[in-house]
Parts: structure tokens; C-alpha cells; sequence
């Protein structure tokens, strides 16, 4: 068992929470692919309708591991989620409108993905989000 699963779960046994935050996964039967874009219908992904809401998108095959984050009315970002500095997995803070580490080191970045503190090696790579009625659009191009 890694370790990270280790400690949240002896933690939760003595009623501590974890160190870190959980964000919840985007149910597959909600994503699509058109092209190099990628389409996640908000009428069934109910977890990322709340403004403040985010979720990841994991696709081994694609090699994704995106955090996307309803951060305004009808405004979503979308951005790699694993710190750069040791790879842990970041987090959306709705109230500070950032991206932290779950580690110990708490890097923070901005919803552009730019680093605002903590030790990494670099910014994360930001996506292209468009929302279209019940449909929110990733573009998987590299952001302008």
C-alpha cells in the first residue's frame, strides 16, 4: 500500500483528517473526445456544476491527469495537476482562486498555472476551457 494511502486511511481510523485534499474523479460516462478535445457534459458530471466545484480527469491513455475547476458563473480552467516540484497531486482553494500541493511543500500556483510560492521546477501547463451550453470544451493543444 503507498504510503500517501497508508496515512490517510490510519489517520481516519483515530478520527484525524488527512493531511491533504481529495479531489473527486469525473465519472468516464461523462467525457468524450472530439479530436484533440476534450468534452465533458455538465448535465451528468452534477460534481462540477457548483461554482467552487472541481474534479480531476484521469486517461491513462492519453496521458492526462487534469484538474478542472468552476471557478466563476459559466467560467471553468483547466490544468495539469501534478506538482511539478515531486509530483504529488495540487488541489483547487476556491477561496484563495489557486492550485496548491497536496504535499508538504504547499506549492501554490495560479489559476494561469503560474507559480506563486513553494519550491518546483516550474509553472503547470494550462488548458484552454469553453463552455457551450451543457457542454464544457478542454482543448489538449498547448494554451496560447
Amino acid at each position: 500500500m503507498p504510503r500517501r494511502e497508508l496515512l490517510r486511511q490510519s489517520l481516519g481510523l483515530v478520527g484525524v483528517a488527512p493531511l491533504c485534499c481529495f479531489t473527486p474523479e469525473v465519472p468516464h460516462d461523462c467525457i468524450s473526445y472530439e479530436g484533440s478535445t476534450l468534452i465533458i457534459d455538465l448535465t451528468r458530471a452534477s460534481l462540477l456544476r457548483p461554482v467552487g466545484a472541481a474534479a480531476s480527469v484521469v486517461d491513462s491513455r492519453r496521458s492526462l491527469n487534469i484538474i478542472v475547476a468552476h471557478t466563476d458563473r459559466r467560467h471553468f480552467v483547466a490544468l495539469d495537476r501534478t506538482c511539478t516540484h515531486g509530483g504529488a497531486q495540487c488541489t483547487y482553494i476556491h477561496r484563495s482562486r489557486t492550485l496548491r500541493c497536496t504535499s508538504l511543500n504547499h506549492a501554490e500556483y495560479d489559476l494561469n498555472g503560474t507559480l506563486l510560492h513553494g519550491r518546483t521546477h516550474g509553472n503547470l501547463r494550462a488548458y484552454r476551457t469553453r463552455s457551450r451550453g451543457p457542454r464544457l470544451e478542454i482543448e489538449l493543444e498547448k494554451k496560447a
